[in-house]
């Protein structure tokens, strides 16, 4: 008889508990029995089955994928976002600029510094945060950690997304004036002197937080199309020379090693140093031509947390593990 109402007692405690939404000292005064007992029964609900607690997946939810990220490489976190279109690189940056919205909301805190590079996945995360809630957090500010490339009128500009992300999160906007490319090391050391220049870069340096894109060499960027910054022979001879991806305009090979090259004698903003010396670097990027850029920084730890696709999350946990 003891056995089976102390049975009874630990069903009922769990419904309580568990169905009715009770407190531990809420459920010890309707049965009249000590609260550290309330607590003990809770403890053998679980641990005899009398509850199981099940995490039901949501569709366009991938934990798995998250959590496997995070484990095989490292991450601080994974955000893994649904595609509709794995191989179509503008509508995956659409995509995950949407998911990369929602993250800086979350993890934004008063006094952050921010550095963003370029690119389409940060222009979707900035075209979607203009449809948020303008957010109070105070003394934020926004920095170009590259500067620009492309025509000044392409919305993908470094400096047009410092302003239009400021604008919303009711920022301090630090611009880089500068091109993202100079003509020559001369030119780009002249640039380097200029006071706004400089303290652009000094306080990109001292951000607590980057949203970096993840590019790749590819024939088809609009840095490329553009024909005024970046050749498809620079970069073919970069491929050649390992190189899979970059990160602020500095190229790296599948293991996430930089690659020297003439395009670092003209750049104009953060290096691959400087850039993980930041407390928290999240790299937003997915889709079929990315994958080795994004496999690359993975494996060099250059990002402590990733925004991608579901596509390529499962692709990249299904290559091999590099040799340490």
């Amino acid at each position: 008889m003891v056995s089976t109402d102390n049975n009874r007692l630990l069903v009922k405690v769990a419904r309580l508990y568990y169905e009715d939404d009770l407190t531990q000292a809420e459920i010890a005064e309707v049965l009249r029995i000590s609260r550290q007992k309330a607590q003990r029964l809770i403890t053998q609900a679980r641990t005899e089955g009398v509850v199981q607690i099940a995490i039901n997946p949501i569709i366009g939810i991938y934990s798995d994928l998250e959590k496997g990220l995070e484990k095989r490489f490292g991450l601080r976190e994974a955000v893994v976002v649904e595609t509709t279109a794995y191989e179509d690189q503008a509508t995956v940056a659409r995509e995950l600029g949407a998911g990369a919205a929602e993250y800086l909301l979350r993890v934004l805190r008063p006094h952050d510094k921010i550095v963003i590079s370029w690119g389409g996945s940060i222009l979707a995360m900035v075209n979607t945060l203009s449809f948020s809630a303008r957010t109070e957090l105070q003394d934020i500010s926004v920095i170009q950690g590259l500067g620009g490339l492309v025509d000044p009128n392409h919305a993908e500009h470094g400096t047009e997304l410092v302003r239009r992300l400021a604008r919303v999160l009711n920022a301090k906007a630090v611009l880089l004036p500068a091109p993202g490319l100079a003509g020559s090391k001369a030119a780009r050391d002249a640039f380097l002197k200029d006071p706004f220049v400089s303290k652009s870069l000094t306080l990109a340096c001292g951000a607590n937080l980057a949203l970096m894109g993840i590019g790749a060499p590819d024939p088809n960027s609009l840095m490329v199309r553009e024909g005024t910054v970046v050749t498809w022979a620079q970069l073919s001879k970069l491929a050649s020379r390992g190189a899979v991806g970059d990160i602020n305009l500095r190229y790296f090979d599948k293991h996430g090693a930089h690659i020297r090259s003439d395009l670092d004698d003209n750049a104009i903003g953060m290096t691959l140093k400087q850039i993980q010396e930041i407390h928290h670097v999240v790299g937003v990027a997915g889709g079929s031509a990315k994958l080795a850029a994004i496999s690359g920084a993975l494996e060099g730890r250059l990002i402590h947390a990733l925004i991608t696709d579901n596509w390529t999350a499962h692709r990249l946990l299904e290559l091999p593990a590099a040799p340490r």
